[in-house]
């Protein structure tokens, strides 16, 4: 048996059914399928999972073997049981061609790492839910209740006119159109005819406004009572606010559709390293030394978006013609990670932001990085964007990588050896928070140079 538990694996219980096995197992083996970017030691786990618990007598001899674990294991009882009590040995991270997102372990006996749904390692599953942020659908309720309302003010009005000829019928159409204009742009756009309406429901309510200032004009006549001049201004003032509401609630819709809530919350990768965001004319032409170079450094990032369950990587991320390696999104902070191979020795920045060998000036994708920390930082305008200079060995595993850069530069200088430590550190007091909006921009509009 591996060292996985495979109910842990799949994150259920282990009295879940055959139907929500097989519904996490669709769920997992998407996230870390090697072709959509996955790790593939952690895809043998769920493959292995999989093959065990969809068969029913697989799974019964499956369960008497942990029975008799639990029998045979004598530990101290714990008023929080964890599958694992004992202290999880650090992982050190390698990389290869064929699998570029593997781990090696010092110890033979520590387990394989777990696959995880929702950015971070399978917690227990009595641990509850761990990710917090912009709840789906904040505008549903205000706007509802500001629509209902003004529905009720619009009937209202339109059961107490009495009809007597075309226009009062004109006036009674166009108030009625008053209530798609309100409706929300997703409901309002399956209405049959809704420009027609719109467009007449923007009319009467521009005539509304006009009443409404010519009877507070004190060089005209105006016969209308305080009552009409209140109804007038519920009426204009209401449909205003009602669309406002209205129109952040679609938003929202919007972006729930485009990143929806299993996506957002759970699925914590986008594009695959050495490959653009977005297969356009746009995206230059990637070599294969890069190709290798952006996977030897996507190994050192998979373990700090495990560590952050709300933080996001996006490999190959474009801002128009303008394409950075890879993207760590957590909170409010975006980190732009580009790296290089050199040999043993000190690198910094010097006061001009240029990267210094030994003392010496050496080309690097400093300048590039710097340009796109500056047109990022334009585009995302609530973030805090910080360029990562990611400098590897020649050799795999090999030492003597200096680093040093100050603290508040726009580009930082990191050796591979303390890379995530450090990244982490710079990303981790923005806490559990997912910003939607900017995952959306990032993913959907900067590509293609949206605004």
């Amino acid at each position: 048996m591996s060292g996985a538990d495979h109910y842990e694996v799949l994150n259920v219980e282990r009295t879940a059914s055959a139907a929500e096995i097989k519904t996490a197992y669709r769920k997992l083996v998407r996230q870390v399928h090697p072709d959509q970017g996955g790790n593939a030691a952690l895809f043998r786990l769920v493959q292995e999972a999989w093959n065990t618990l969809s068969d029913p007598a697989k799974r019964a001899s499956y369960d008497r073997l942990l029975a008799g674990q639990s029998t045979t294991t004598t530990r101290k009882p714990d008023p929080q049981p964890h599958p694992d009590p004992q202290p999880e040995p650090e992982p050190t991270w390698s990389w290869s061609t064929d699998q570029p997102w593997s781990s090696t372990s010092s110890s033979s006996s520590e387990q394989p790492e777990q696959p995880r749904t929702t950015g971070e390692r399978v917690q227990p599953v009595d641990a509850g839910p761990i990710l917090v942020g912009p709840p789906f659908g904040r505008w549903r309720a205000p706007a509802l209740v500001a629509l209902t309302v003004f529905c009720a003010l619009v009937i209202w009005i339109l059961v107490s006119i009495d009809y007597h000829g075309f226009w009062d019928v004109v006036f009674g159409v166009g108030t009625a159109a008053m209530i798609v204009v309100a409706m929300p742009p997703h409901w309002s756009r399956r209405v049959p005819l809704g420009g027609l309406f719109k467009t007449l429901g923007v009319l009467t309510a521009a005539f509304f406004l006009l009443a409404l200032i010519l009877t507070f004009n004190p060089f005209a006549a105006s016969g209308a009572s305080t009552v009409g001049r209140i109804l007038l201004g519920a009426v204009v003032a209401g449909l205003v606010v009602v669309r406002i509401l209205t129109g952040r609630w679609s938003k929202a819709h919007a972006l729930d559709l485009a990143i929806d809530r299993t996506a957002a919350y759970e699925f914590n990768l986008w594009g695959r390293p050495g490959e653009p965001l977005v297969d356009d004319a746009l995206a230059a032409p990637i070599s294969a030394y890069d190709v290798l170079l952006q996977r030897r450094t996507a190994s050192l990032l998979d373990p700090v978006v495990g560590a952050l369950p709300a933080a996001k990587l996006v490999h190959g991320a474009q801002l128009g013609a303008v394409a950075v390696d890879h993207m760590l999104l957590n909170g409010h902070r975006v980190a732009l990670i580009v790296s290089l191979v050199g040999s043993p020795g000190a690198y910094s920045l010097d006061a001009y932001g240029s990267l210094v060998f030994n003392g010496q000036p050496i080309d690097s994708p400093v300048p590039a990085l710097e340009a796109a920390v500056a047109a990022w930082s334009g585009r995302l305008r609530t973030a805090q964007v910080r360029g990562f200079l990611i400098v590897h060995p020649t050799v795999e595993g090999q030492g003597g990588i200096m680093t040093d850069s100050g603290s508040e530069a726009a580009v930082t200088c990191l050796s591979a050896r303390s890379a995530d430590r450090e990244l982490l550190n710079w990303l981790e007091p923005e806490g559990n928070v997912l910003d939607r909006r900017l995952l959306y921009d990032v993913l959907r509009r900067a590509p293609y140079g949206l605004i």
